[in-house]
C-alpha cells in the first residue's frame, strides 16, 4: 500500500511550500566538524523543504564521500538539531549510518522557529562536517512562499535578471532583500520590481568563482522595515554556472530508493542540465518520467522495476541524465535502490498499560527503510532500530480522552519515499486504559465499633479514616480524588501500591428514629453514601454503591 506522509505524530509531512520548489534540497555547505577536519572527508546536506511549517517533518539527506567517492557503507553520520526532534526517535540527536554514502533523517519541528541542523562523518581517523538552516514556519496559512524561481542559471559576472514566482508577496523595492550566498560570501541583488506574485531582480557578481558552476542559495526578507520582517530560505532557485548544454553532472538523488512498482518522484541534484533541449532520466536502462527540469535539478517519477528496460527488480542501478540536444549523458556513480513494497506481517507486545512503562515493539515485514515513522493505534512511536524486514519502536503515551482502550492498526511510513502500509483489523495493537477498582473499605461505616457516642465535630458527623483497597489506584496522592457521596474526603494519604486511607468528611446529619424497639442512644444508620474514587491523570472512576454509613445516635419517639 503506497501513503504519502502528512504529518509525524509523532506522524510527520514532507510538504514544500515555501522553499524554491517541492522537492528543493538545501545548497551544500561545509561546515567545520570537530577534531581533525580533512578536505578529503566531505559531508554536503540536502533538504526537501527549508520552510516547512510548524509541526510537520521535513526529510534531511547528509552525502558523504571520501577522496571524491562514496565513503563505506555503515559509516555513522551524527545528526544534530537545536530545534524540534528527529523522526527515528525523537531526540534532538540521532546516529544514521550510510548506503552508496548517504544517510537520511527526518527533523519534526514542534512549533514555529529555526533549527540549526549539523550533520557529522568521521572516516579512517578523518572528520568533517556541515549545516543547514531549516525555518519552522507558522501555520497561519497567510506567509508568502515562492514556487520556482527563472532562470534557474546565469553567469558570475552577475547582471542576471531573476524572476521569483510565488505568492502573498508585499512592500517595495525599498523594505526587500535578496542575499546570494557563494562560498561564504554574502552579497546583495538589486531589487527592480515587488508585486503580489513576483520578485524581480538582479543578480550581484561573483567573479571569484573558480569553478564551472556554484550553488547560490538565496535569503528573501520582506518588510525590512517592520519589527519583524519575514525571512523565506531559497536554498536552490539559483546556480552560477556558464551555461545549460554542457556535460551533466550527477551529485545525488532525494530519494536513494523506492519500490518495485515504481513512480517514486525523485529529484536528482548536480548542474548542468539542459533547460532548453530538454533531458532523458536513466534508472539503470529504464527510462523515467521526466517532471521538471532547471539547471541544477530534475524531478522524475522512477520507472518501474519489471517492464521496458527491466530487470532492476530489488537492484540497485545507475542515475544517469542525458541533455537531449548535445547527446552528452552524466556520470553513472550515483545510485538508486529498487525495493519490494513495504508490508507488515506480524508484531511483539502488541497489547501494553496505556499509562506504562512501555517495552519495544518489533515490527516484522518486508521493504522497511530508515528514516521512518512509526503510528502505533494512531499514536507516533519512538523508532529505536530499522532494518529491510524488521522495525524496533518504542510505544508513546497516549492522550486519553475516554477510560476505553484505544485499539487501532500499525502503520510504517517510508518517509524519504512516502511508501508505506497500514495494517487491516486482523493485526492490532491495543493500549490498555488501567481503570481503578475497589476491592474492600474498612470500617465500612463513621463508627467504628458502633461506639455508643458516634457524634462528629461541630454538630455533625464523620471523621475517623478509611482504609480503601483495590486495583490500578493512582500511584501520586496528587493524583488521586477520593468522595463520600457530594463530599471530598478531608485527607489522603497512600501507605502503599493500591492502598488509599482517606479521612472521612464531616457531614451534617439528621439523628435517625429509634427503630426495631430501639431505646434512645443506639447507634442506627443516619445516612448511606457512595465512595467514588477518581484518578486525576486518566480521569477513569470507580464508584463503590452505598458503601458507606455515617451513624448517630438514634433519638426516641412520642412522648
Amino acid at each position: 500500500m503506497r501513503r504519502t506522509l502528512i504529518a509525524l505524530l509523532l506522524a510527520a509531512a514532507v510538504v514544500g511550500v515555501y522553499a524554491c520548489a517541492a522537492d528543493a534540497p538545501s545548497a551544500p555547505k561545509p561546515g567545520a566538524g570537530g577534531g581533525t577536519t580533512s578536505p578529503a572527508v566531505a559531508v554536503q546536506l540536502f533538504t526537501s523543504n527549508s520552510n516547512p511549517k510548524a509541526g510537520t517533518c521535513t526529510l534531511i539527506e547528509a552525502l558523504v564521500t571520501l577522496n571524491g567517492n562514496p565513503v563505506p557503507d555503515g559509516t555513522s553520520v551524527n545528526f544534530t538539531t537545536d530545534f524540534g526532534t528527529f523522526g527515528q526517535n525523537g531526540l534532538a540527536l540521532v546516529s544514521v549510518v550510510t548506503t552508496d554514502g548517504q544517510a537520511a533523517t527526518a527533523l519534526c519541528g514542534p512549533g514555529a522557529g529555526s533549527a540549526k541542523v549539523k550533520a557529522s562523518a568521521t572516516v579512517q581517523g578523518k572528520s568533517n562536517s556541515a549545516q543547514v538552516v531549516i525555518n519552522f514556519q507558522p501555520d497561519s496559512g497567510t506567509l508568502p512562499f515562492v514556487s520556482f524561481c527563472n532562470p534557474s542559471f546565469g553567469p558570475k559576472t552577475g547582471g542576471t535578471q531573476l524572476v521569483l514566482n510565488g505568492g502573498r508577496f508585499f512592500g517595495s523595492p525599498a523594505t526587500t532583500r535578496a542575499i546570494f550566498t557563494v562560498n561564504g560570501v554574502a552579497k546583495d541583488a538589486v531589487i527592480q520590481n515587488v508585486s503580489a506574485t513576483q520578485i524581480t531582480l538582479l543578480t550581484p557578481g561573483f567573479p571569484e568563482i573558480g569553478a564551472p558552476s556554484a550553488q547560490a542559495p538565496i535569503t528573501l526578507i520582506l518588510g525590512t522595515n517592520l519589527s519583524t520582517p519575514i525571512q523565506l530560505s531559497l536554498p536552490t532557485c539559483f546556480v552560477y554556472g556558464t551555461a545549460d548544454s554542457g556535460t551533466p553532472t550527477v551529485t545525488a538523488v532525494l530519494p536513494a530508493s523506492g519500490t518495485n512498482e515504481g513512480h517514486t518522484r525523485v529529484t536528482i541534484i548536480g548542474s548542468g542540465f539542459s533547460t532548453g533541449g530538454g533531458v532523458q532520466v536513466f534508472f539503470g536502462a529504464a527510462e523515467a518520467t521526466v517532471v521538471s527540469v532547471s539547471y541544477n535539478q530534475v524531478v522524475v517519477l522512477s520507472p518501474p522495476a519489471t517492464g521496458a528496460g527491466g530487470g532492476n527488480l530489488n537492484q540497485t542501478v545507475p542515475v544517469t541524465v542525458k541533455n537531449i540536444a548535445s547527446g552528452i549523458t552524466s556520470n553513472a556513480t550515483v545510485s538508486y535502490q529498487y525495493t519490494a513494497a513495504v508490508k507488515i506481517t506480524s508484531a511483539s507486545n502488541g497489547t501494553q498499560n496505556a499509562a506504562g512503562p512501555f517495552t519495544p515493539v518489533t515490527i516484522f515485514g518486508q521493504g522497511f527503510q530508515a528514516p521512518v515513522a512509526v503510528s502505533l493505534a494512531g499514536v507516533p512511536a519512538f523508532v529505536q532500530s530499522v532494518s529491510a524486514t524488521e522495525i524496533v519502536v518504542l510505544p508513546s503515551r497516549p492522550l486519553l480522552e475516554s477510560c476505553d482502550n484505544i485499539t487501532g492498526p500499525i502503520s510504517v511510513v517510508n518517509i524519504d519515499t512516502g511508501d508505506g502500509a497500514t495494517t487491516d483489523n486482523t493485526l492490532q495493537f491495543t493500549y490498555v486504559v488501567s481503570k481503578p477498582a475497589i476491592t474492600n473499605i474498612q470500617p465500612g461505616n463513621s463508627c467504628p465499633g458502633l461506639q455508643p457516642n458516634c457524634a462528629g465535630d461541630n454538630g455533625g458527623v464523620g471523621g475517623g479514616t478509611v482504609i480503601i483497597d483495590g486495583v490500578n489506584f493512582p500511584t501520586s496522592v496528587g493524583a488521586t480524588s477520593v468522595k463520600f457521596g457530594a463530599q471530598t474526603a478531608l485527607g489522603v494519604t497512600i501507605p502503599q501500591p493500591n492502598e488509599i486511607s482517606a479521612q472521612v468528611p464531616i457531614t451534617a446529619a439528621a439523628a435517625p428514629t429509634c427503630n426495631n424497639g430501639n431505646v434512645a442512644g443506639t447507634p442506627q444508620i443516619a445516612a448511606t453514601v457512595d465512595i467514588t474514587l477518581t484518578d486525576l491523570d486518566s480521569g477513569c472512576s470507580v464508584v463503590a454503591t452505598q458503601a458507606f454509613q455515617y451513624i448517630l445516635p438514634c433519638v426516641a419517639t412520642g412522648p
